[in-house]
């Protein structure tokens, strides 16, 4: 059955839109929009839905993050890159079960919808030399009800749990059997991730383009983020970590490059030519103090930037809405300049190029995309004075004004709360979990 929505205004071709509804399919694609009183002519017998003091827009994409480290939230804060991988995330992922990590997943995923986040890539490193970890997180992607790119790591580095290696070949014959566990499901999607320069070896990162280029799907990869790889990398190879991803063939249109701070204008030249999307995570590159990315001299030049929030324990918030804000702050003030970039350009970044870079059909409310949306209250006072424009929504714009979130054209969030589970026993395990257990 076909229905049609129609809220009081609508944000999409970079405008502020009254009177416009929405024909969504059984499948949860946009089948047709246009003004009210056509479409009801149009689609008379179809079911309709009237939102009003309703703002739709198109959902947050999350193109970077880690699950399982919700668990953390709280433990990584106030330190250094090195300090928290080694004195948190390493010490705690590498006990955590199975169940922790699907329950973890829960928690994050459901944190996500309820900030408007509609799609999320989850670079997952927590392997075990198998899938099964994996498919628990496909599954709380399924009953939570969120798109989800599963970004299946490939990490060979000695110095990483042992429960995060594994030879190339073994990371390649993992990745392709998920890839064929999960090929029916119509939420996820299982990408490919070399975890770094410095997380995996030249072997394996070759080992993910290979297997990328087999899946014809998308490669992630963390490059940049710290002073630390720009210099461990140069000494190692003679070259950056950019340049020596490109020399791998790490660098295409399907490349998301994670981070991206540390970069050159040869740098920069790599990713304009290979075609590679940036993905910026500014809340967590602030947390841990790693710098700031050049985005604005990226987009001058072409190079696509994408947000991500990264994981709990380095983000402590699930909000791409909030990382739109804070990648438009961190620019005026490291430029001294309030014009440098603007709200639009950064809503972009958390919507439609995330969805691009990640292969989803959505971010722009178009007809033939996913239903993927999100309602905001118009009398939530924080969108008030009104009437809204896209700078209310970037940087004005408070979590509890989301009262509606829809994924592939099914409500997953209605007046804030989930419609797909119930979160009871959720909520009982996540204030009874115990992930500090130190060795």
């Amino acid at each position: 059955m076909m229905t049609l929505y129609v809220p009081s205004m609508s944000y999409f071709d970079g405008k502020m839109h009254r009177g416009i509804g929405f024909v969504v399919d059984e499948s949860g694609r946009i089948h047709d929009r246009g003004f009210v009183d056509s479409m009801r002519q149009q689609y008379p017998d179809i079911a309709l839905e009237e939102w009003p003091q309703r703002l739709l827009l198109p959902g947050g994409v999350n193109t970077h993050n880690h699950g399982f480290q919700v668990l953390m939230r709280g433990m990584g804060e106030d330190d250094t890159f090195m300090g928290w991988r080694s004195h948190v995330l390493y010490p705690i992922s590498q006990n955590l079960s199975r169940d922790e990590i699907y329950q973890s997943a829960l928690l994050a995923y459901w944190d996500m919808l309820r900030h408007g986040v509609t799609t999320v890539a989850d670079f997952f490193y927590l392997n075990d030399q198998g899938l099964e970890n994996a498919m628990v997180i496909a599954e709380a992607a399924r009953e939570i009800g969120i798109r989800l790119a599963l970004a299946r790591t490939f990490y060979d580095w000695e110095g990483a749990p042992s429960r995060y290696r594994e030879t190339p070949r073994e990371a390649r014959a993992n990745t392709l059997a998920l890839a064929g566990a999960l090929r029916k499901h119509s939420l996820v999607t299982v990408q490919v991730a070399p975890h770094s320069p410095h997380g995996a070896s030249a072997a394996m990162i070759e080992s993910a383009v290979t297997t990328a280029h087999e899946l014809d799907t998308r490669l992630h990869v963390h490059v940049a983020e710290g002073e630390y790889e720009r210099m461990t990398v140069l000494k190692q190879t003679g070259k950056t970590p950019i340049a020596y991803l490109d020399d791998l063939g790490a660098l295409t249109p399907k490349t998301l490059a994670i981070h991206a701070v540390w970069v050159d204008d040869q740098d920069l030249e790599h990713l304009k030519a290979s075609g590679a999307t940036v993905v910026h995570n500014p809340s967590s590159n602030m947390i841990l103090g790693d710098g700031i990315a050049p985005i604005v001299t990226m987009l001058a030049q072409g190079i696509p930037v994408a947000l991500g929030t990264d994981g709990g324990c380095t983000n402590d918030r699930h909000s791409i809405f909030d990382d739109m804000r804070q990648a438009a702050l961190l620019q005026k003030v490291a430029h001294h300049n309030g014009h440098i970039i603007n709200a639009k350009a950064v809503f972009d970044m958390g919507t439609k190029v995330g969805s691009k870079a990640l292969g989803v059909n959505s971010g722009t409310l178009a007809i033939g995309e996913w239903f993927d949306a999100v309602t905001l209250d118009l009398d939530d006072p924080s969108l008030l004075p009104g009437p809204p424009n896209i700078a209310h929504v970037v940087y004005a714009l408070s979590p509890t004004a989301i009262d509606g979130v829809f994924v592939a054209g099914r409500r997953v969030i209605e007046n804030g709360r989930p419609t797909r589970f119930s979160p009871e026993m959720l909520l009982k395990w996540a204030r009874e979990a115990k992930p500090m257990r130190m060795p």
